[in-house]
């Protein structure tokens, strides 16, 4: 293992950025490159970056019952996406609703960490909500297979439970994805104890093979050489530095949000 990951906690970004091009891994977390442009394109993606931050946190303090402060100056945007997410996601007496709730779990000495963008406890149930504001409509079938759904339903199950001391059917766990661009309502993944265990072994595959790839020459005992997909560059946020090339940065946001 890297001395860099010896205290390392992986999150689904982490583990989705391994997955997407081990090279990248290397260049985030290992040597810590902070790689942003500032031509015209980039200063557009990390500005959408900051819309998705800010609409986040107008979303927190809804469900914090802290007034939202909106004015002439907010993003009219947001106003319109807020309104629809207090029709979809009323707030009842009844429930218990934790935004931008934070856990972290051992799984077999390797720390994994989750950011839910919401989550709502009930009575026999649990629900994680995750807001998407890229302008890219998703879908069932690429959500359901992204390491965020992954990771957040293991860990709701694994951990959530546990805090809340509830016993929740795997059933009974849902997480929904909802992006107020568009007026479809929310999309839902249903869990089962099949899929949970699909989840652990998952996660402790790729944190088995993270940890034993090999990312310098000091390294021993690796079971995994560094390489780098070429199929992935065009999305990268490092291409200009790999291969001197532009990036497709509206592919970049979706990666950024949780692919």
């Amino acid at each position: 293992m890297h001395k860099n990951l010896e205290n390392f906690k992986y999150s689904q970004n982490s583990i989705n950025t391994y997955k997407s091009c081990p090279l990248k891994f290397k260049y985030k977390y290992i040597e810590k490159i902070n790689w942003k442009h500032d031509d015209l394109e980039s200063r557009q993606y990390y500005e959408s970056l900051k819309t998705g931050t800010e609409f986040h946190l107008l979303c927190e303090r809804y469900f914090s019952n802290i007034p939202l402060g909106t004015n002439s100056n907010t993003n009219l945007n947001f106003i319109r996406w807020i309104e629809k997410v207090k029709k979809l996601v009323p707030i009842l007496h009844e429930n218990i609703y934790l935004p931008e709730y934070e856990v972290s779990y051992n799984l077999n000495g390797n720390i994994i960490i989750a950011k839910y963008d919401l989550l709502i406890i009930k009575e026999d149930s649990i629900e994680i909500w995750d807001w998407k504001t890229e302008n890219k409509k998703i879908d069932y079938k690429n959500v359901e297979s992204r390491m965020q759904t992954i990771v957040y339903m293991f860990l709701a199950k694994e951990v959530v439970t546990k805090l809340f001391n509830l016993s929740i059917e795997f059933k009974n766990i849902k997480m929904k994805y909802y992006q107020p661009e568009f007026d479809e309502e929310e999309i839902t993944i249903l869990y089962s104890e099949e899929k949970y265990n699909q989840s652990r072994n998952k996660i402790i595959s790729y944190i088995d093979t993270i940890n034993y790839t090999k990312y310098d020459e000091n390294q021993e005992n690796c079971k995994y050489e560094l390489v780098k997909n070429k199929k992935h560059c065009i999305y990268c946020e490092f291409n200009k530095l790999c291969n001197n090339q532009d990036i497709d940065y509206s592919i970049l946001e979706e990666e950024v949000y949780g692919c």
